[in-house]
């Protein structure tokens, strides 16, 4: 019999609902994690118990999809979601049951599971349980669909996605039905949800195997999520570039962009950034990040030169920000937008922006030793001139980072006033 080590709490839950006569196992990616010695993110918990019966047996549960049947029961400050058994009623939107049925068999609750690596159930008295050969899958590296694969995916069109997201993740290959199936049923993601395909796509553009990606464009996923991808003929090349940045999600993106805009932005007044302000746009991107990723793609293209390699540090500090300098840097390595005079443009550039920053020197207006109100106070101007002198200032000290002081910036601006203002 397998054993799988479980938390503490996991076990006390099982127990005690075991105890008081029902059924209860850890269940799904819980179970497969654990198989693969990877440490699950969280438990999960099916059980032949209705939910009220669940409550009736914990003091402190949550209603937080009684509907569906599960009821989160927390154990100290962590919450462990327990489901009922239960048989999917029909899927008219291609995403959700219209209603649930609940039932004492195990067998027919895992029928309705997507695929077979996540189909097992454990508890410490029986072992593994396993009805559809995800055992076999998951040491042969296969993601299979559980039962007929175009059931499944008709069922819910995320599980398309999550084919691939599990390949990726997994480095497993997809069983040849499963394949089949989800390129006959594409057509169905068009009910998924831009949230639900941004957050798939990320998992899998974070993984060990970004380059999965493409199966999107092999498949025929991505002429209904994603069709700029479909005109990506440096396929080849954006696998490369993605493998070879760090998994850090900002900069993934920015690679898989930055080919997107290389391939489709060639109008000669196109506008850097404009496919991808769209692409995230429709995946629902949050501003931070959809912010970020335009940085990186419209500073790109610039060539250092030994001589300026400082100012020109300090000023892409400027644009890119200390946060995310360095993922720039990968990033900008990786598609080829380095370029110097010297060879080894990327560790020039690198040791550059490391010594400016233990030296902590200026590339921000937070970092001037003057603010808008000692330009006010000792330059007599009004605010919209202060930005100006303020812009004025950073560049020079930028240029001459030894002028960064009250005293001569503020001689600085008074000069500058005389001439500009």
């Amino acid at each position: 019999m397998i054993h799988i080590e479980i938390p503490q709490d996991v076990a006390f839950i099982l127990g005690k609902i075991r105890n008081a006569g029902y059924e209860a196992y850890a269940v799904g990616g819980c179970v497969r994690d654990s198989l693969l010695k990877k440490i699950p993110k969280d438990w999960d918990i099916t059980t032949s118990a209705l939910p009220e019966q669940i409550k009736e047996i914990f003091p402190r549960t949550i209603d937080t999809g009684i509907k569906h049947g599960t009821v989160t029961v927390m154990i100290n400050s962590t919450g462990y979601e327990v489901t009922t058994y239960r048989v999917d009623g029909e899927y008219l939107d291609g995403r959700h049951p219209e209603e649930v049925e609940f039932t004492a068999n195990l067998d027919e609750d895992l029928k309705r599971r997507d695929f077979t690596i996540n189909a097992f159930v454990y508890n410490e008295a029986e072992g593994v349980k396993d009805l559809f050969g995800g055992l076999k899958d998951l040491e042969d590296g296969i993601i299979r669909c559980v039962g007929v694969a175009e059931e499944r995916f008709g069922e819910d069109a995320l599980r398309i996605l999550r084919a691939v997201r599990f390949a990726a993740v997994l480095s497993f290959t997809i069983e040849p039905e499963t394949y089949k199936a989800a390129v006959k049923l594409a057509g169905n993601l068009s009910k998924v949800s831009a949230e639900r395909i941004k957050a798939e796509l990320e998992k899998t553009l974070v993984s060990d195997n970004p380059d999965y990606i493409c199966l999107l464009k092999d498949m025929g996923l991505s002429k209904v999520i994603l069709p700029e991808l479909d005109e990506v003929k440096d396929t080849l090349g954006l696998k490369k570039a993605l493998k070879a940045v760090n998994k850090e999600a900002k900069t993934r993106w920015a690679v898989l962009c930055y080919y997107l805009e290389s391939e489709l932005n060639t109008g000669r007044n196109a506008e850097t950034g404009s496919i991808s302000k769209k692409v995230m746009h429709g995946l629902k991107f949050d501003n931070k990040t959809m912010d970020c990723v335009i940085r990186f793609l419209t500073v790109s293209g610039n060539n250092i030169s030994d001589k300026d390699i400082r100012i020109y540090s300090r000023r892409l500090l400027n644009r890119i920000g200390e946060e995310d300098i360095y993922h720039y840097l990968d990033f900008a390595d990786a598609v080829g937008c380095i370029s110097g005079d010297s060879i080894g443009g990327y560790e020039l550039l690198k040791n550059a922006i490391d010594d400016i920053l233990e030296k902590r020197e200026c590339f921000s207006l937070k970092q001037l030793a003057v603010n808008g109100r000692d330009i006010m106070k000792e330059c007599d101007i009004n605010g919209k001139q202060v930005g100006e002198l303020l812009d004025f200032l950073l560049e020079t000290v930028m240029v001459s980072p030894e002028k960064n002081s009250r005293e001569v910036l503020i001689e600085e601006a008074k000069a500058y006033g005389k001439q500009q203002l």
